[in-house]
């Protein structure tokens, strides 16, 4: 890996993203997407990040030990010439501070399109501490009426944003809160047991300037005996959400660089916890 690819340190630079209406009416419906099996795989969710880039990472103090919303994004594969290599990153939000991840390993090729790691990750990590007033609210928010059923404002893109499914009240706290979000961040999954879905669990992130807004969501449903999957998929879409956010204002940025164990070296026994009361059916929304 070329030495001037090292982990860019994740500022608040403007991202292209969609962006939703205060006034678009509707929610969008769970039933509108599907859930794959991608967030039990290694950087698809924040309990999925590789034990040796999270024991370096706890080592050091730079992630929260129970961060009040946390999530991660698949590496993607990359090429500059001759050289190959993977990027991945990751977000967490505790009551003190936001901390952005940027890791960058370099791959070697086997044969075809199969490459293996010949690096260890190189991490940047972004501390933004916050200042003043630091602003929870939590409550439980119904979902809108039509969003119980399907049928939401994003039927025919092949399926909804993850902020288009909360419910109006809280979309307008998000958007007013940071109406042009220079980060972005979000995840949705659902958690099965027996292959009978049972718990929603949301988590946004937007920032703009000093001003960042977090959301942590969790809606869940009783499974009654004989009930199908199709049938919990429908009750869990029309149950009411437990909605938390937290509000702060972001003060100076504090970066670090690291570089993770050799895979050889890392923790073991450092596995990632499943959801409560769940299978390895752990789904992100696609």
């Amino acid at each position: 890996m070329p030495d001037d690819l090292s982990p860019a340190a994740r500022d608040l630079s403007r991202r292209a993203r969609s962006e939703v209406d205060l006034d678009a009416g509707p929610s969008a419906s769970t039933l509108d997407g599907s859930f794959d099996g991608s967030a039990d795989r290694p950087w698809h969710s924040w309990e999925r990040i590789p034990a040796e880039v999270s024991v370096v990472l706890q080592h050091h103090g730079c992630v929260p030990g129970e961060p009040f919303a946390a999530g991660a994004a698949a590496p993607r594969t990359r090429r500059r010439g001759d050289d190959v290599f993977q990027r991945a990153n990751a977000w967490a939000v505790d009551p003190t501070r936001l901390v952005l991840i940027e890791a960058i390993r370099g791959l070697e090729a086997l044969d075809g399109n199969r490459f293996r790691p010949n690096t260890p990750w190189r991490l940047g990590v972004s501390t933004h501490p916050f200042v003043g007033e630091v602003r929870q609210r939590s409550g439980t928010v119904p979902v809108d009426d039509t969003a119980a059923g399907g049928g939401g404002p994003d039927d025919a893109s092949g399926g909804p944003e993850i902020i288009e499914l909360l419910p109006a009240p809280v979309r307008r706290q998000l958007l007013t809160t940071v109406p042009e979000a220079e980060l972005a961040e979000e995840y949705l999954y659902q958690g099965s047991r027996k292959g009978i879905p049972q718990l929603h669990e949301a988590g946004l992130l937007r920032a703009a300037g000093d001003t960042m807004i977090a959301l942590r969501a969790v809606r869940t449903i009783k499974v009654p005996r004989r009930m199908t999957a199709d049938e919990a998929e429908v009750a869990l879409a029309a149950a009411p959400w437990h909605v938390q956010t937290l509000t702060a204002r972001l003060g100076a940025v504090e970066h670090t660089e690291l570089t993770s164990f050799e895979q050889d070296n890392a923790l073991a026994g450092n596995e990632p916890p499943q959801l409560s009361g769940g299978d390895a059916g752990r789904r992100a929304l696609t």
